[in-house]
């Protein structure tokens, strides 16, 4: 998928509404390739005296946030000349937010982990050093990391953030539910999941958690292996119109208005108080299936797997396609790791140093085991931390597989779109519309992509 933020704990508090680009200083270049490289000034971090203090915001919660912290301690204290500072800033959307606000202040720290959908606000904030130039400084060895994931962060060719925490939307059921209404494999497609559905439904089990959230369209579109905006996914050049109004568009619409006005599903909002009960309603007996972040699976495994819940027995399952023998395949979500070119040298230098550690095999193994993000390294999930997990939790190996399978191209790479927060605000504004608005599938699609186009059309204006 393209992204669903990264829901790291069942913590039923709202959360902040998405930020805008109100405060950016935009770049002239295009989507965010480069003649040339700025220098990564790897050798500041020799040449220092002293320990180098670099601050890291980031945007975990709960185990998740445990987890870092361990991974940061081990850092500080294997070795002296750089000390990591952890900031933690309550969520993607409030991290993004105090970037912006850091472009006039002054305020940025040396690095930031910068949820997925603000890549291009990132490049056009001109405050970003490539980690590609650092790569290239250091020859660094990206070989083993999973091509799509790395193809996400990638823009105009130049590798903009480096990948670390990584999720995947999944499949999350019942299997007693499913057992008992005589089901006896979870679906692998869109049509065989609205059919699953009605089946629950007839037989008391249940029925479908929906979550409306706008990445629905995207995630479904690139199985497919359909662009959502133009230009290559906006990866060819800067996206200018979206191109998603098309009959896979309607049809995908046309499905999913079925399964919610025929009762065989029940919606909640995607923030708030209640951007979980699609994932608590299945403990509740309420849902019997849902579609929801790999990052929710750690929390939502311990919750349901507690004993309060007998009935529960959850299962894990693919991301369902669009259609049988999709052309596409699923995309990646979650952030990425920026380093700011607006603090000293040494500092940047200090935060390659810090990032380049957290990605390696061995860290990752233990960030996926402890977190239920996705080992982004076939090294690390071929060591025997991971293996072993995952043979005794096989739900864990589910969001690597989809990620590491099937075709990488501009279409399940993800859309590449400056202000994307905005334009995910619009087509879940056209999902609402058609739910319990009566709006047609073929009219709401129509006026999210006039939304959108005229959104983006103003974004690119500024630029």
């Amino acid at each position: 998928m393209r992204p669903i933020k990264s829901l790291t704990a069942l913590a039923l508090s709202a959360t902040l509404g998405a930020s805008m680009l109100s405060t950016v200083v935009l770049s002239t270049a295009p989507a965010g390739a480069a003649s040339s490289l700025p220098a990564c000034p790897t050798s500041a971090l020799s040449k220092a005296s002293g320990t180098v203090n670099i601050d890291f915001w980031e945007a975990m919660t709960r185990a998740n946030e445990t987890a870092l912290e361990g991974l940061v301690a081990n850092y500080n204290s294997s070795q002296s000349k750089v000390h990591v500072n952890l900031v933690q800033q309550g969520g993607y959307d409030v991290t993004w937010s105090k970037w912006q606000a850091g472009l006039t202040t002054g305020g940025l720290p040396a690095m930031a982990m910068i949820g997925d959908s603000n890549l291009q606000g990132a490049v056009d904030s001109k405050s970003i050093l490539p980690v590609q130039s650092c790569i290239n400084a250091t020859k660094y060895n990206t070989k083993t990391f999973l091509p799509r994931v790395l193809s996400y962060w990638k823009v105009g060719g130049v590798q903009q953030g480096l990948p670390f925490n990584v999720s995947a939307p999944i499949f999350y059921y019942n299997t007693q539910a499913f057992s008992k209404a005589g089901i006896a494999k979870p679906p692998a497609t869109l049509p065989e999941l609205i059919a699953d559905a009605k089946i629950l439904k007839s037989k008391g089990q249940g029925t479908m958690g929906l979550k409306l959230d706008a990445w629905h369209l995207e995630a479904w579109l690139a199985t497919a292996n359909q662009l959502f905006v133009n230009n290559g996914n906006g990866r060819q050049s800067r996206a200018t119109s979206s191109v998603f109004n098309t009959s896979t568009g309607r049809s995908l619409f046309t499905q999913l208005k079925a399964l919610v006005g025929s009762g065989n599903a029940g919606t909640n909002p995607a923030n708030g108080a209640s951007a979980y009960d699609n994932l608590l309603g299945i403990g509740a007996g309420k849902y019997s299936m849902t579609i929801d972040t790999s990052a929710a699976l750690g929390t939502i495994s311990q919750l349901l797997g507690s004993g309060q819940y007998p009935n529960v027995t959850l299962g894990v399952a693919p991301f369902p396609t669009l259609k049988a023998n999709p052309q596409g395949a699923t995309q990646a979500g979650g952030a990425a790791l920026y380093i700011s070119n607006k603090v000293p040298a040494a500092q940047q230098a200090a935060a390659w140093n810090f990032m380049s550690w957290l990605d390696s095999a061995e860290n990752q193994a233990t960030w996926s085991t402890e977190t239920g993000y996705i080992p982004i390294r076939t090294d690390a999930a071929s060591t025997s931390k991971v293996q072993t997990y995952w043979a005794a939790n096989p739900g864990y190996k589910v969001p690597y597989t989809m990620l590491s399978t099937g075709v990488t191209n501009n279409a399940t790479s993800g859309a590449v779109v400056g202000p994307y927060d905005q334009v995910r605000i619009a087509i879940a504004n056209a999902e609402n519309s058609m739910y319990t608005g009566g709006a047609s599938p073929k009219t709401a699609l129509s006026k999210a992509s006039t939304t959108v186009n005229s959104i983006i059309a103003k974004y690119n204006s500024r630029i």
